[in-house]
């Protein structure tokens, strides 16, 4: 499975949301409404990872995104 095409399981509150593709986590992230210490886990190896390892942090626009997500992580 090409790195792009990955999927991975949202924890919120303690439950799995998802599966979720890693473009449409990569653009929750930018958008603001997935948190960069969300804990993700990843389908095809069963781990978790935090969504900052799927981005580039210098790239991001902070600046210029309302965050549309005020929950709990």
């Amino acid at each position: 499975m090409s790195n792009k095409n990955r999927a991975f399981k949202v924890l919120v509150r303690g439950e799995l949301k998802g599966p979720f593709k890693e473009t449409s986590i990569i653009n929750g992230i930018r958008s603001g409404m997935v948190p960069l210490s969300a804990k993700l886990l990843d389908m095809a190896t069963n781990e978790y990872i935090q969504a900052r390892e799927l981005v580039d942090e210098t790239k991001l626009d902070y600046d210029n995104t309302i965050p549309l997500f005020d929950g709990d992580f």
